[in-house]
């Protein structure tokens, strides 16, 4: 499920999903989320690891991460998987796997490829018409991005300054861009990228860290997204 140790520095940045068994719900009431939340804090101090953004639904998570150096990806997400899986069957009485036997993470550049993923994951409440502001959802990111309410579990994700000249203009411009539609080619390359565990990025940063995680070519990244997009 993991991958090799990435390349000394080169920090790659990776959107990670998952979902339950056979797509079965897995955040059932508002202990499930917060739960799922405080695992992954855990989960932090034993593998570190930087939070850009994440968004729990009731039959999978998004999760927007950076691991350090010292870890991967699979290391994260099986401690993580694993934690929530026993307390989850402790508390519903269940048994089973919890979740799908291979989760999909694939690399995103940390450029506005970054931020079309984390839109992408912080609008996934409004695309499912769960609620019509994102600020009214609580298990994601958004409410910190868009509104400023803190969240220990967040690091500033790259680029952040380019939104604008302060951290109001910056919440205003995230706030718009996530409830805005994002564009429908767009969501196709993030769900094309999932779906392939390819990389997202641009045509030659695509082709390098390709072929560094070994990777195949089988389609080509998407372009750089909108210029409005950071």
């Amino acid at each position: 499920m993991g991958r090799p140790l990435p390349p000394d520095g080169e920090g790659l940045v990776d959107h990670a999903i998952n979902r339950g068994d056979n797509r079965e719900v897995v955040f059932i009431d508002d202990q499930d989320h917060p739960a799922f939340l405080s695992s992954l804090g855990r989960t932090q101090l034993r593998y570190p690891f930087r939070v850009y953004g994440y968004c729990l639904m009731s039959n999978r998570f998004h999760l927007l991460l950076r691991p350090e150096p010292t870890t991967t990806i699979g290391r994260i997400l099986q401690s993580l998987t694993v934690a929530h899986t026993r307390r989850y069957h402790r508390r519903h009485r269940t048994s089973g796997h919890g979740w799908q036997g291979r989760f999909k993470s694939p690399v995103v550049q940390s450029d506005g490829h970054l931020w079309a993923v984390l839109e992408y994951i912080e609008a996934n409440p409004l695309r499912a018409r769960m609620v019509a502001n994102p600020a009214a959802y609580r298990w994601s990111s958004y409410p910190a991005h868009g509104e400023g309410r803190p969240d220990p579990l967040l690091d500033p994700p790259p680029e952040r300054a380019d939104l604008g000249p302060d951290e109001t203009a910056r919440r205003i411009t995230w706030r718009r861009k996530v409830r805005d539609d994002q564009p429908a080619d767009e969501v196709e390359s993030i769900r094309r990228s999932l779906r392939g565990g390819l990389p997202f990025g641009k045509a030659a940063w695509f082709e390098e860290i390709a072929g560094k995680l070994g990777k195949k070519l089988e389609r080509r990244s998407p372009g750089r997204p909108r210029k409005a997009e950071i």
